[in-house]
């Protein structure tokens, strides 16, 4: 092992003789849960992307990290097995390995027996064979827990699996303290913030102020995490000087942006709205309007924030339209959105609700500029749910509370369909399991759907224009928030036709009102 030669090597170094440690003594360890810091999770992935390349790999043991998405129990084994032999035989040079005999894997015991086939084969090349499990959706978590504890159900052979958590957000504590013995704990304090500072510290530079800028600068991020809002301002103050004196007007922005931050995070709101509205001054004076543009917004959304986090609403709106404004001249129509909406938002709270449904309507205008299939990822989505809730209360808490059923019923569905199969369930056993949850999952999807549309359906006209909009807006079939979709993301169909009462135009031009479900 090397010695290391920065903070990120030095880093590595760390997390590698920490993993030795922990892996040393792991006869009976089948889950290893490895937590860090939130600011360090990005260095133990890049730890653990490392030992994944041959030329990076420092560990006796093999890692591989796969997102596999979780939706029922037996599919996750499967898609987990067939994902690993596909990765392993897109290898580079890669030793015949048969993995046919160990295919298709429905259960933790069949992905076993395939990755210890796998370990068995390789064991002169590798100590442990580590699965460092990221799914990129989770379908029920309840779910994925019983999965694991499947796992966990197994011998204590060659493959392991590695779950990452972090200190703010242990989500698998309950994992590890329910099975102590075949879980173990890997707690390590990396700090991505406090890496990037010792970097910014050694680094050289011919120009000493644009040196010492960086380090004042990292200096006032590190603490803007750490330390207090009198520390931030103190370091961030040296920097400025720097930039003042050398007429770096993008950079001063910056750093009052920086350190009317760190007076938020304090609760001065007096001295952050000073510092958003210097850097709004300062921005002006810099060349480039694209950077002028993005610096402007950002200090105008800064300073709208501090007055909301102190609840002077008509403040807020004010800053809010103005954010909307600048980024309308950048143009950033998706930033102009939200500008709008918040300002929307703010006078709705205030009491001024003509206004805010005015402003709101700005905000849909706005969206026009977006690619109708991107808009979905905006935050239109919200604009109609406010809507929504300012025309029917009660109407929309029941859309929400949709959502949920169908939430439930999913997860006892899915439980349910688990739960009929065997240890190691057979091809046509898992199958059969398949296609009674599809149906079953559909013909709850077409019931929750209607209930919803019923809502809809009983709902005064401002309340359906709403959602005639919507549907001309984002897609046809959007029916409030949070979305529903398809079980089986199904194609467009018979289930997504607008219901007889949304063939009408649409318009905001109606007063907010309410009616009785």
């Amino acid at each position: 092992m090397s010695a290391a030669k920065n903070p990120t090597e030095k880093v590595m170094s760390e997390l590698e003789l920490s993993w030795l440690d922990a892996s040393e003594n792991a006869a009976r360890t089948r889950l290893f849960i490895w937590r860090v810091p939130a600011g360090g999770e990005s260095l133990l992935d890049a730890f653990i992307a490392l030992q994944q390349h041959a030329e990076g790999r420092t560990l006796p043991d093999l890692f591989l990290g796969l997102n596999t998405p979780f939706e029922t129990g037996y599919g996750y084994s499967d898609a987990l097995g067939r994902e690993f032999v596909e990765q392993y035989e897109a290898t580079e040079n890669a030793v015949a390995w048969n993995a046919e005999p160990w295919l298709p894997c429905y259960s933790p015991a069949q992905l076993n027996t395939l990755l210890q086939s796998f370990a068995q084969a390789f064991a002169e090349d590798l100590r442990y064979l580590v699965l460092v499990l990221k799914p990129s959706g989770v379908s029920d978590e309840s779910a994925l827990t019983r999965w694991l504890q499947g796992w966990l159900e197994q011998g204590a052979d060659a493959p392991r699996l590695l779950l990452i958590d972090t200190q703010e957000q242990p989500i698998w504590q309950p994992l590890y303290e329910a099975h102590p013995r075949e879980v173990q704990l890997i707690v390590d304090e990396v700090d991505g913030m406090r890496v990037m500072h010792q970097t910014a510290q050694q680094q050289t530079d011919s120009d000493a102020d644009r040196l010492l800028f960086r380090r004042y600068l990292a200096d006032a991020m590190l603490l803007l995490e750490k330390g207090s809002a009198a520390q931030v301002a103190a370091r961030g103050e040296l920097a400025l000087g720097i930039a003042q004196r050398r007429g770096w007007a993008d950079q001063q922005a910056m750093m009052h942006n920086l350190i009317a931050g760190g007076w938020l995070k304090g609760g001065d709101h007096a001295q952050a709205v000073t510092h958003y509205r210097q850097a709004q001054n300062l921005s002006g004076d810099i060349p480039d309007p694209a950077l002028k543009g993005q610096l402007r917004t950002q200090s105008t959304f800064g300073e709208a924030g501090a007055w909301f986090a102190k609840k002077d609403h008509l403040q807020a709106a004010k800053s809010y339209r103005q954010a909307a404004l600048e980024a309308q001249a950048i143009p950033h129509p998706v930033f102009e959105m939200e500008g709008w909406r918040m300002s929307g938002f703010c006078l709705w709270l205030a009491g001024h609700r003509p206004t805010a449904m005015e402003e709101y309507a700005r905000a849909v205008q706005a969206a026009e500029s977006v690619p109708l299939p991107e808009r979905s990822q905006t935050t239109l989505p919200l604009v109609f749910q406010d809507l929504l809730r300012m025309h029917d209360k009660r109407r929309t808490e029941a859309l929400e509370a949709c959502a949920t059923s169908w939430q439930r019923e999913k997860q006892r569905l899915i439980q349910q369909a688990e739960a009929g199969l065997a240890a190691e369930p057979t091809v046509t056993q898992v199958k059969q399991a398949e296609s009674r949850l599809q149906l079953q999952l559909e013909a709850m999807f077409t019931v929750i759907r209607e209930e919803r549309e019923n809502l809809i359906r009983r709902g005064d006209d401002s309340f359906r224009r709403v959602i005639r909009l919507a549907r001309e807006k984002l897609h046809p079939h959007w029916n409030g928030l949070p979305e529903i979709a398809h079980p089986f993301d199904a194609p467009p169909g018979e289930w997504q036709n607008l219901p007889a009462w949304g063939n009408h135009d649409a318009s905001l031009s109606d007063t907010a009102g309410s009616n009785p479900l």
